[in-house]
């Protein structure tokens, strides 16, 4: 987040640091096919995961559309065929599955498969410090607080750990809390105003899939409120700070949102036919993003809730086997409409969502 020019992507085996820049602040195009001037106005950028070379247009988004989005797709592997990012550094570190950028320092979080965490610095080879080694249950999230000053990991083992951020001490590698906050897993979590104030998302036995937590309130009273939502566990959730509002996600497909204030259920429906895997807030708070295990992304009104954009098979694996990939795995908003979203078919990509005032202008 120190410089919005710069994003980094895992895959498989590797940990890529990309400069975006010409991505960010494009030239004028051209178009391949003049004869068709009023083609949907979307460039795609393909790289080793389609033919080489190739451009296109995809599908055309739902008709809740009122106007054009820009798409730029590149791919985590193989060459360059278009426009898109310059590889900065790459390093070979394997198995992470979530990471978490500093919000004003150039540092950022990795978190792997083999439960281990670690603190890199944008531009060095070495990491910084390693909070924790492999052995430790699978990282389902990694995140910082508002000021940066704490970050917190949880696990696949319903557990939330917090670090205050010192990287050159001894003390790096040793949170100074750990809970269990569900007690299947816990999928998600969010700093809620202060850094000791935040909500969980997971599974837990009894229900209680979406949790207020007090981290300065002795154990045995520090869980505020439980809410019974989310068959089947809640995979994410985020903080609409201005509004007090959570946004969390089901297994099911369905969307709560809950009024932190009141402490209480405000509405909920149902935005996909599979699991919601990920969201993403608006910086302006005046929409979100839902991605879906079936690859499909949609933009919804946050007060109204009303579907503003659909995206069908934006991260779509084409395989035999069904269930193969898990569809759309990570997405981010910026502040001037900038969507991007990675997911298992092996593609970051980049859309220009049309401007705030032809957002509003559908609600």
């Amino acid at each position: 987040q120190a410089n919005p020019n710069c994003i980094v992507v895992a895959s498989a085996s590797h940990v890529q640091e990309l400069d975006v820049s010409a991505i960010l602040n494009p030239q004028p195009y051209v178009w391949i096919d003049e004869e068709q001037p009023d083609m949907e106005s979307f460039l795609f950028v393909h790289t080793g995961v389609e033919r080489k070379g190739s451009v296109s247009a995809p599908a055309s988004p739902n008709p809740h559309s009122t106007g054009p989005a820009m798409l730029h797709s590149l791919g985590y592997g193989g060459v360059q065929t278009g426009r898109g990012g310059n590889v900065m550094l790459k390093r070979s570190v394997s198995g992470v599955r979530r990471m978490a950028s500093h919000p004003t320092l150039p540092y950022y979080l990795t978190g792997c498969q083999d439960g281990s965490v670690r603190m890199w610095e944008w531009g060095h080879a070495q990491q910084i410090s390693v909070h924790r080694t492999a052995g430790y249950p699978r990282v389902n999230r990694v995140r910082f607080n508002l000021q940066g000053n704490k970050f917190g990991v949880c696990d696949s083992e319903g557990y939330l750990s917090l670090w205050q951020l010192a990287v050159s001490s001894s003390a790096a590698n040793k949170p100074f809390m750990t809970r269990q906050c569900h007690n299947k897993q816990t999928s998600d979590f969010v700093f809620i105003n202060s850094s000791s104030f935040l909500s969980t998302a997971g599974h837990s036995s009894e229900h209680r899939n979406v949790c207020l937590w007090d981290t300065l309130m002795p154990q045995r009273s520090c869980l505020v409120q439980g809410f019974t939502c989310h068959e089947s566990g809640s995979p994410a959730i985020v903080y609409a700070p201005q509004q007090q509002l959570l946004i969390s996600s089901g297994r099911k497909g369905d969307i709560c949102i809950f009024d932190v204030r009141q402490r209480q259920l405000r509405h909920t429906f149902q935005a996909h036919e599979s699991a919601v895997k990920c969201l993403a807030l608006d910086p302006t708070e005046e929409f979100f993003v839902t991605g879906s295990v079936d690859g499909e992304v949609k933009v919804w009104g946050l007060l109204v809730h009303n579907l503003l954009y659909s995206f069908p098979a934006e991260h779509m694996r084409t395989s035999i086997f069904r269930n193969l990939g898990a569809g759309v795995t990570q997405l981010h908003l910026g502040p001037t409409n900038h969507m991007f979203s990675c997911g298992a078919d092996g593609t970051l990509k980049w859309r220009l969502l049309p401007d705030r005032d032809n957002l509003l202008h559908t609600l």
